[in-house]
């Protein structure tokens, strides 16, 4: 006892540093199991991929950009989804949809019968063209989406003559305009040796894409060339569709962007044509583009 009267302070502090000590620890741990319980739930990332093929040229700028820009704008609203952009070769399409397919596929003519089994129909038109809502349905449903137009024209170097040059893919058939036009092609070469041809042979005319009008119109810019260039209004397949092949919110979002009215403004960049009503252009020979690609007949992407 007279040990206890003579160090009760001592052991009153010795108890008060436990009874602290104890509470401190007991706070803390209180303090992780909150934060277990209450911490920010981990973002389960959405990959959505998206190919795009290519069956001719057309335009100034790459079309798969669009996607693209289109793609970012997506992801960066939207926490967790992401897209992949691919180009597949239209020669290799076949074998790559035998081992996977995408969720989004971007087309042109030529194409579409290899890709029809594999897309499910469109609820809605986007206040698309007729003419070219109607060159994307099957047995009177909508499967692909036109976003993209572009046509053909002649160019000359001043004098029309017999001696034609016109590059294909092998995708789409500007032959079908041969006929119409009362032209010869000299012979078979790729779209670009034609446009090529063309340049270095000023006894020749070619039947040239959006591209090759995109190409000689600034080399007449610069005074490199001076040729005349006359827009076809009779027939076009070169259009770029869109199909939704696994439909949700987001591949239904991405689609629905690509073809509103901001992203089909900005087609002027790329020296390419919207599909939806209104012009783009108001003068010069992009202008003349567009009003002749809207009188051309347009073919069935999957015939």
């Amino acid at each position: 006892m007279k040990w206890l009267k003579k160090n009760w302070f001592k052991l009153l502090n010795v108890v008060l540093i436990l009874i602290l000590a104890i509470y401190v620890l007991s706070v803390a741990i209180k303090k992780i199991k909150d934060y277990e319980i209450y911490k920010e739930p981990e973002i389960n990332t959405k990959i959505y991929t998206v190919w795009h093929i290519e069956t001719f040229e057309g335009g100034g700028i790459p079309r798969i950009n669009l996607l693209k820009k289109v793609a970012h704008e997506i992801e960066s609203k939207n926490d967790g989804i992401l897209f992949m952009i691919k180009e597949i070769n239209a020669e290799n399409l076949s074998l790559e949809l035998d081992n996977s397919s995408p969720d989004i596929i971007s087309f042109g003519y030529g194409v579409g019968s290899i890709i029809l089994p594999y897309l499910t129909a469109s609820e809605y038109s986007y206040d698309i063209r007729d003419e070219l809502i109607i060159s994307g349905s099957f047995n009177n449903s909508i499967y692909a989406l036109p976003y993209i137009a572009s046509g053909y024209s002649i160019i000359t170097h001043g004098v029309l003559n017999e001696n034609f040059h016109c590059g294909t893919t092998g995708y789409t058939k500007p032959e079908n305009l041969y006929s119409i036009l009362d032209i010869n092609i000299i012979k078979k070469e790729t779209q670009y040796e034609a446009y090529k041809s063309f340049i270095y042979d000023n006894n020749s005319c070619l039947l040239g894409t959006g591209r090759d009008v995109f190409r000689v119109n600034n080399l007449n810019k610069i005074g490199r060339a001076n040729a005349s260039i006359t827009p076809v209004d009779s027939y076009t397949d070169l259009i770029q569709y869109i199909g939704i092949i696994n439909k949700d919110d987001f591949t239904q979002k991405f689609v629905s962007m690509l073809l509103s009215d901001n992203y089909q403004k900005e087609l002027n960049k790329y020296a390419l044509y919207s599909v939806k009503y209104g012009k783009i252009y108001s003068d010069g020979i992009y202008s003349d583009m567009e009003n002749a690609i809207f009188k051309c007949s347009i073919p069935n992407v999957f015939s």
